[in-house]
Formats: C-alpha cells, sequence, structure tokens
C-alpha cells in the first residue's frame, strides 16, 4: 500500500516538473520574439527618425532610408529559418529579425493624411493572428515640412 501511495506521489512531482518545464519553454520563446521585435523596431526608428530621406520601394514591402550619406534598404527574404528581415547597405545584406509569415509580412506605409513624413510599419510575424503595427515620424520632415502645394 505504502508503495502505491510513494508512486503516485512521484507521478504527481513528475508530472509538476513537466508542465513547470514545458511553461518554461513556452516563456522563453515568447521573450525571444519579444526581444526580436523589440530589436528591429528600434532599429527601424531609429533610421526613419533620423533619416535625410525616407522612400518605400517594392509595392510597400521595402524601407529605404538615407542618412550619413549611405542607403539602407530593409526588406524581406527567405532564409532557410522562413522569412527574414534583412538590412542592406554598401553591398552587405545582414538578417535583422526572423520569424516573419511570408513575402508580404512586412508593409510601410506612408500616412500623408496624417502628416508628411508618418510612416506606419506591420509586421506579420509566424504563429501570430493580429499584426504589429507601430508608428514612426521622420524628424526632418517635422521640423522642416515640406510647402504645401499650390491652389
Amino acid at each position: 500500500m505504502s508503495l502505491v501511495i510513494g508512486l503516485v506521489i512521484i507521478l504527481g512531482a513528475g508530472q509538476l516538473f513537466l508542465t513547470g518545464f514545458q511553461n518554461f519553454q513556452q516563456l522563453r520563446v515568447i521573450s525571444d520574439k519579444q526581444a526580436a521585435l523589440t530589436f528591429a523596431a528600434e532599429i527601424l526608428l531609429r533610421d526613419v527618425r533620423r533619416a535625410e530621406e525616407v522612400s518605400i520601394g517594392g509595392g510597400g514591402n521595402e524601407l529605404i532610408v538615407k542618412a550619413d550619406d549611405e542607403t539602407y534598404v530593409y526588406s524581406l527574404d527567405e532564409s532557410s529559418s522562413g522569412w527574414s528581415l534583412y538590412l542592406s547597405y554598401n553591398g552587405n545584406s545582414e538578417p535583422v529579425v526572423d520569424g516573419f509569415k511570408n513575402s508580404g509580412s512586412f508593409r510601410v506605409e506612408e500616412k500623408d493624411d496624417i502628416a508628411v513624413g508618418f510612416y506606419e510599419i506591420i509586421f506579420q510575424l509566424f504563429g501570430e493572428a493580429e499584426s504589429i503595427v507601430f508608428h514612426v515620424m521622420n524628424r526632418t520632415d517635422a521640423v522642416n515640412p515640406p510647402p504645401p502645394p499650390p491652389p
């Protein structure tokens, strides 16, 4: 009888350990996604804010930033781990973050109706139902807005 009780206690402790380990793994995956997203957002926001010129290419799937006599191009490309956001400059191309759903999972739109130089950047990550949207304003356009078009 005491062997059965001991076995039940050991099985319960094992199940508790397994549940805790699985929760830890899920938390680690979520934390990694959040860290990657924060890193990508910070880089994009920094470059757009300080840019001398910002343009959108590839039908809205490319962000082109000119700053400090350099041109930086952000776009998605397929890698061994799926779709990744790449930064291309000076003939080099480096991955910034991975985990995007497909080739259209990174979009940039200029919101001229709100303000000149105001951009909406949209991420669609693999395994997420909702898109992640953030906004950024180019400082050059905010400080020195272009003159309004003639009537």
